[in-house]
């Protein structure tokens, strides 16, 4: 599996920040703050703002009163949405066999392998976009 630990920590921020809304706490989030509760260096941290902001999930501003914010409701953001902005079309399973043995048996064999990891990988999709962040604040409660 090739998905990354970012995507994962990118869900946490995003449920962080949701879940700050929902107190009622509306101003800009620090970096600083964010990386602190979670637990995330400031490097990743900053890499995964930056797939999320140009996702149009996130929303940065920089000075004194900057942080970081929702663009979207957490109704509309899907656990989707967070992968595709993290791992931008990057594929879930190896498919790249380089195998040396030729033939119509082991193409098959490769053929058939590929097609079953790209059905368990449109079934993770699909379950992902079901889940919205609102529904994860939800559960927390």
């Amino acid at each position: 599996m090739s998905y990354s630990l970012s995507f994962t920590k990118s869900i946490l921020v995003v449920i962080f920040i949701s879940d700050k809304i929902r107190q009622g706490q509306y101003e800009f989030l620090s970096t600083a703050k964010i990386s602190k509760y979670l637990s995330i260096p400031k490097p990743t941290l900053v890499k995964i703002l930056q797939n999320l902001n140009m996702a149009n999930i996130i929303e940065t501003k920089e000075g004194k009163q900057g942080g970081i914010r929702l663009c979207k409701k957490p109704s509309d953001i899907t656990v989707l949405d967070i992968l595709n902005a993290m791992e931008k079309g990057k594929s879930l399973f190896q498919t790249s066999f380089n195998i040396l043995a030729d033939g119509k048996r082991p193409n098959n064999a490769q053929k058939s392998i590929k097609n079953v990891l790209q059905n368990a990988e449109n079934i993770l999709k699909s379950e992902l976009a079901k889940k919205t962040i609102e529904e994860i604040l939800i559960e927390m409660n």
